[in-house]
C-alpha cells in the first residue's frame, strides 16, 4: 500500500509539491516553538531550592531628627548592629510569628546582585580564577530555616551554620567547580577578599535559583555572625537590611496590617523602626512578569500559527477532494468500501508527512550543531529531542487527520454514479 501511496503522491507531484513545501516548514517551525515551551517548562518547574510560604519582607527605616521620638546621638546607648538585633528579637518573640532573619541584597526575587573574588585554598584556583567572581549571599544563619534551605543530603542546613563564626555555605556547582572530583567539601577553606580571610565551608546547599526561569548558578553564602555581622550591618547600614518574616500560617494584607498595629512600639528600637510589609511573592511576581508576558506572546504565536496551519491543510485537502470526486467515485464504482477510501485518504496525508521526516531531522541536527537552541538552562539529550520532535510531529498529523476528516466525509457520501459525472 505505501508503494501504491508514493506511486500516486509521486504521479500527483505538481500539486503534492506545495503541500510537502507547507508541511516541511511548518514542521521545523513548530518543532523549534515546542522545543522553547519544553525548556521554559523544564526549568519553570525544577525546585528552586528554597520556600516562601507565608514570608513577609518588612521594610525599615530610621527616624528623621526632627520626628518627636528621634533619640539624639547625645542618648544613644547602642549601634546599628545591636538595633537591629535587638528588633530581630523582638519580633521572633511574637507568637503568629515562626523565624526572623536578615539579609543584605540575598533575598529571594530582591535582584541582589553582590558579586565576590573567592578562591578555594587547596581546590582547583584555575576554575576560580576563570570565573574570576562568584556571586554572594550575605545572610544570617536564620535565613536558611526561615526560607527551609538544605543540604544535599537533605538535612537543614541552619544545623550546621548556627552557633559557627565565619563559614561559608556553597552550591554545588561551586562545590564541583573549586574541588572536582572531591565528594565531601565540608571542612574546606576558601579565601575571599584577596588573600587576607579564609573562611570554612559549613555545607553544600541544594541548588539554588534565583528565580523560576533562571538555572542554578555557582554560589556562596556568607553566614553574619559576630563581628563578621557587625561590620556588615555598619557598613551597609541597619535600615538598608532585608527583613524577612516568616508567619505561622497565611496572612492577608489587611491580616497583616492589623498585626503590626497589634505590635506597637516592640516595631521600634531607638530610631529603627518598621514602615511597611510587602509579602515576598509580590518581589517574585513582579520579577516574573515580564518573563511570563513573553511566555504567553509565544503561546499566543503558537496557537495563532497552529489555527492556521489547520485551516490552510484542510482548505488544502478539501480543494484536492473536490478534484479527485472522479477517482472517489472510480473507487467506489470498482467496489471500494467508504471506510477503506478514508483509509486511504488518511494514509496518504500522513505519507506527506513522513516524507519530510528526513528533511527536518536534518534541519533540526543543524540547529544543534550551530548551538541555536537553548542549551544553557536545559541541556540537549535524547529525551528532549524524543519528546518535542515526537509532539511537533503528533500535533501535524492530528492536524491532517482533521483536515482531512470533512472534505473526505463529505465525497465519500456522493453516489458513484454522481461521482463517476467527474471522471
Amino acid at each position: 500500500m505505501i508503494k501504491h501511496l508514493l506511486k500516486i503522491i509521486w504521479n500527483q507531484r505538481h500539486n503534492n509539491g506545495w503541500i510537502f513545501a507547507e508541511l516541511l516548514v511548518v514542521a521545523a517551525v513548530l518543532w523549534m516553538m515546542i522545543d522553547a515551551f519544553y525548556v521554559d517548562f523544564r526549568t519553570y518547574h525544577a525546585p528552586l531550592g528554597f520556600d516562601i510560604e507565608n514570608v513577609w519582607r518588612f521594610k525599615l527605616s530610621k527616624l528623621d531628627a526632627k520626628a518627636p521620638d528621634y533619640v539624639p546621638d547625645s542618648l544613644y546607648r547602642s549601634s546599628d548592629p545591636e538595633d537591629l538585633t535587638r528588633l530581630m528579637d523582638q519580633i521572633r518573640l511574637n507568637p503568629e510569628v515562626e523565624d526572623v532573619c536578615v539579609t543584605f541584597y540575598s533575598c529571594p526575587y530582591s535582584n541582589g546582585n553582590s558579586w565576590r573574588e573567592v578562591k578555594p585554598v587547596d581546590g582547583d584556583t584555575v576554575y576560580a580564577k576563570n570565573m574570576k567572581t562568584f556571586q554572594m549571599r550575605n545572610v544570617t544563619p536564620e535565613y536558611f530555616r526561615l526560607f527551609r534551605i538544605r543540604t544535599t543530603d537533605g538535612e537543614p542546613v541552619y544545623d550546621k551554620v548556627a552557633g559557627r563564626h565565619n563559614v561559608v555555605v556553597v552550591t554545588p556547582k561551586m562545590a564541583e567547580g573549586c574541588y572536582p572530583g572531591v565528594p565531601n567539601v565540608t571542612g574546606r577553606r576558601m579565601y575571599h577578599s584577596g588573600r587576607e580571610q579564609t573562611s570554612e565551608i559549613a555545607a553544600v546547599s541544594v541548588p539554588i535559583r534565583t528565580n523560576e526561569y533562571a538555572r542554578p548558578e555557582a554560589a556562596f553564602f556568607q553566614c553574619l555572625e559576630g563581628e563578621l555581622y557587625n561590620s556588615v550591618v555598619n557598613s551597609f547600614g541597619a535600615s538598608s537590611a532585608e527583613f524577612c518574616v516568616r508567619m505561622k500560617r497565611p496572612y492577608t494584607q489587611n491580616e497583616m496590617n492589623r498585626f503590626l498595629d497589634g505590635m506597637g512600639e516592640r516595631l521600634r528600637v531607638n530610631n529603627l523602626y518598621v514602615y511597611g510589609i510587602t509579602p515576598i511573592s509580590s518581589f517574585r511576581e513582579r520579577q516574573l512578569g515580564w518573563k511570563e508576558r513573553e511566555a504567553n506572546n509565544q503561546m499566543s504565536l503558537m496557537a495563532f500559527m497552529l489555527v492556521n496551519v489547520f485551516f490552510g491543510i484542510i482548505g488544502t485537502f478539501w480543494f484536492r477532494m473536490q478534484n479527485r470526486k472522479g477517482e472517489i467515485g472510480l473507487r467506489m464504482a470498482l467496489g471500494a468500501h467508504r471506510i477503506t477510501l478514508k483509509r486511504y485518504m488518511y494514509a496518504e496525508g500522513l505519507c506527506l508527512l513522513g516524507l519530510t521526516l528526513p528533511f527536518v531531522l536534518f534541519f533540526a541536527f543543524n540547529m544543534v550543531y550551530l548551538d541555536k537552541l537553548d542549551t544553557y538552562r536545559q541541556p540537549f539529550t535524547c529525551v528532549r529531542f524524543l519528546v518535542t520532535f515526537t509532539t511537533a510531529y503528533l500535533m501535524m498529523a492530528a492536524m491532517i487527520c482533521i483536515g482531512i476528516w470533512f472534505p473526505v466525509r463529505k465525497a465519500v457520501r456522493l453516489a458513484p454514479a454522481e461521482a463517476l459525472h467527474y471522471e
